[in-house]
């Protein structure tokens, strides 16, 4: 195997949320950072191993149904991914999203034309929201008017995190604003859709929600967690790939030169660099046995840390090279929508909606990057928030 001594290209670093990364990460406190790539795949792959992203007296007072899927484990988590993953599979992909990723890129595109300029990273929000409200069943049906202000509420409640680092009064007053945001919610977007999928299901997420007997609360946890895990990370995702796209001519002209397969590889190598969820958490419980683990030990492990191990990655692991992934087979993304039995569900559906909005836009003469993006990082969540991705259009 290659390693990074070996990299022609020493000192280059392809990154552009790094800084942010260095910069503000924090694990939790007490938790044991793994950060090789062999140690990161065997805790996300041991069935030993419970997550530990929720304060655990915050699960238990909760109802099995009412956990968000994403913190659950064994039986309960694998009955309950059943109600979604066949949502994913290639041919619902292609059949069933694909025309309305194209029909909904053609919209931002006329908007790019028209204005003569466009922010990515609203239009990704679009992009998502029509995607992941679709297979929700809360957008679909509605006017373009009608899915923003659906989009509206869904951000300021998916944004309402952002009050971690307040404090007395104005902590309080975060966490009531955040509740009616989430109320606001549940009365205009969910409970409509439940009362009309109780009428007459349709193929989505709420009718089978709705025919499990699952409870209003139940399906409003689901909800939001599919837009949590599926709106708000594709949001970035579309916005640093377009980033990297518009800066680097060359992979430009490759991507768009390039077939569904080709283009994939080069979305998973910029991911493999910049994963938009940079840990994650798993505990050994106190009855964990003779697995090899401490009783009661917490364990943050560090994609972003495990993507660039030159003992996985090969040379030149900070370097933005879409060949790897041929020369490393099936690893593509490496840890980037994690691994074991918690592996992000919905990859194909983002891979798919950046690929098809990006394959569009970048096509329309003259568009440029205008301005310089910021990137914010967000610990609490592991994450970074990119803003101001304004493109231009034209001579």
């Amino acid at each position: 195997m290659a390693t990074a001594a070996q990299c022609p290209f020493e000192g280059r670093d392809d990154r552009k949320t790094a800084a942010a990364f260095e910069h503000g990460v924090q694990y939790k406190p007490g938790s044991e950072v793994v950060r090789d790539f062999d140690g990161v795949k065997t805790i996300l792959r041991s069935n030993a191993l419970v997550q530990d992203a929720l304060d655990a007296a915050v699960v238990k007072r909760m109802a099995p149904d009412e956990i968000p899927l994403i913190f659950l484990d064994g039986k309960l988590h694998r009955d309950r991914r059943k109600q979604i993953t066949d949502f994913f599979m290639p041919r619902a992909i292609q059949e069933k999203y694909e025309p309305l990723m194209r029909r909904t890129a053609d919209v931002l595109i006329d908007d790019l034309r028209r204005n003569g300029r466009l922010r990515i990273d609203e239009a990704s929000w679009q992009m998502a929201v029509t995607l992941v409200g679709e297979l929700i069943g809360v957008t679909r049906g509605k006017s373009r008017a009608r899915m923003r202000k659906t989009a509206r509420r869904i951000e300021r409640f998916l944004y309402r995190t952002h009050f971690h680092h307040l404090t007395g009064w104005r902590l309080k007053l975060a966490k009531t604003r955040g509740a009616l945001y989430v109320l606001d919610f549940l009365v205009r977007d969910v409970r409509p859709t439940v009362r009309a999928r109780r009428k007459a299901p349709q193929d989505d997420v709420i009718s089978r929600l709705i025919a499990e007997r699952y409870s209003e609360k139940a399906i409003l946890i689901d909800c939001m967690t599919l837009c949590g895990a599926g709106m708000q990370t594709t949001r970035e995702f579309i916005s640093l790939v377009a980033w990297h796209l518009l800066e680097n001519e060359e992979l430009r002209a490759q991507f768009l030169a390039g077939d569904g397969v080709e283009q994939t590889a080069i979305l998973e190598e910029i991911l493999r660099l910049e994963p938009i969820v940079s840990t994650l958490y798993r505990r050994a419980p106190e009855d964990v046995g003779d697995a090899g683990y401490e009783p009661g030990r917490s364990y943050a492990v560090s994609l972003r840390h495990a993507n660039v191990d030159a003992k996985a990655a090969g040379a030149c692991p900070f370097q933005l090279d879409p060949s790897r992934k041929a020369r490393m087979g099936d690893q593509g993304g490496f840890m980037s929508f994690g691994n074991g039995m918690h592996r992000c569900p919905g990859s194909p559906l983002a891979l798919n909606e950046t690929r098809v909005l990006l394959d569009m836009l970048l096509r329309v003469p003259g568009i440029r990057l205008a301005s310089e993006p910021t990137v914010k990082w967000v610990p609490h969540l592991a994450t970074f928030e990119i803003e101001n991705v304004l493109v231009t259009c034209g001579s």
